[in-house]
């Protein structure tokens, strides 16, 4: 009789966990690292047009949104008690390029003649955060995601290195 409570008891549990659990392998959000500032050059010459870029891993989820934010300030970010956050950002419209697996925002002279100035100086400081918006394969919910801060200084942006991870 115990053995069959047992059994009883067994069986309902296991029941409740499986029509009360997640099916189909866990979401991952996108992952965004590798971060850079470069400056864009032909035959050698730098010219004042710059790429903010960052290497995303869609998880095999879909991108449908990209946006870079940039700070120029003199302090770039400060540190609260659960993230970082960048100071008085600009928003820049990123685009996701899936064959590359990378979020790119450019600096048009032409559209931010300040901000490219600006980091076309010796002295130019920059942190930045890439933010992508995505929805699982099947699902229609739309979430945003957003990288960690990276800070780049102008020796880093003129030889196209990797960005400073704020963490």
């Amino acid at each position: 009789m115990k053995k069959a409570a047992l059994v009883a008891a067994l069986c309902s549990i296991s029941i409740a966990a499986c029509l009360g659990g997640q099916s189909g392998p866990p979401v991952k959000a996108p992952k965004i690292s590798e971060g850079r500032a470069t400056m864009a050059k032909i035959g050698g010459r730098p010219l004042p047009v710059f790429e903010f870029s960052a290497r995303a891993d869609d998880m095999d989820n879909k991108i449908t949104g990209a946006r870079v934010f940039v700070s120029i300030t003199r302090d770039l970010y400060k540190k609260g008690a659960e993230s970082i956050e960048l100071v008085e950002p600009k928003t820049l419209e990123g685009e996701y390029v899936a064959n590359v697996g990378q979020v790119r925002a450019t600096v048009d002279p032409a559209k931010e003649e300040a901000l490219a100035t600006y980091l076309n100086g010796d002295d130019a400081k920059v942190a930045f955060q890439v933010e992508v918006d995505w929805k699982t394969p099947e699902g229609t919910e739309v979430t945003k995601t957003r990288s960690i801060v990276f800070a780049s200084d102008h020796s880093t942006i003129a030889s196209a290195g990797l960005a400073k991870e704020i963490k």
